[in-house]
């Protein structure tokens, strides 16, 4: 088996936040963490013909599924099972890292010097610096959000 998330989160200089409730939804993140809505990071699954990719936006952003077909092909978000089948973990506790899978991050991630994402369970945070998610993860930095 790999490296658990909590040693990983070390190595990577990040630190994992526990919280009395859950921190499932990027509101909840922010009232927990203190962090804005821009600092904080949506891991979200998506489903292609060649396979499953994870992509990366700011709390503030949607995934522009235009866009993200117009790079992908054919997507559909993952369903819930799907993700925990794949990521190992339920939706809105995906951590931004240890996911092994094709990842896409948009540059507005990269704006933060650090990044609250899901922390592996649905009462703990991650925070990151997204350098470090970009760089373990192999991300491809590509612009996948909504405008406006």
């Amino acid at each position: 088996m790999g490296e658990g998330l909590e040693a990983l989160v070390q190595r990577l200089g990040g630190v994992l936040l526990k919280f009395d409730k859950p921190v499932r939804t990027v509101g909840e993140a922010v009232e927990a963490s203190g962090a804005n809505l821009r600092q904080v990071v949506k891991s979200i699954l998506f489903m292609t013909g060649k396979g499953p990719v994870l992509v990366m936006v700011d709390g503030g952003s949607r995934v522009d599924l235009d866009k993200l077909s117009g790079i992908l092909g054919p997507v559909r978000l993952a369903t819930a099972r799907e993700v925990e089948e794949i990521t190992g973990f339920k939706v809105g506790a995906v951590p931004p890292i240890g996911v092994k899978v094709r990842t896409i991050m948009d540059p507005k991630v990269l704006e933060n010097k650090y990044v609250i994402g899901g922390g592996g369970d649905i009462d703990r945070l991650l925070s990151i610096d997204p350098r470090k998610i970009l760089e373990y993860q192999g991300a491809e930095i590509l612009d996948v959000k909504e405008e406006g």
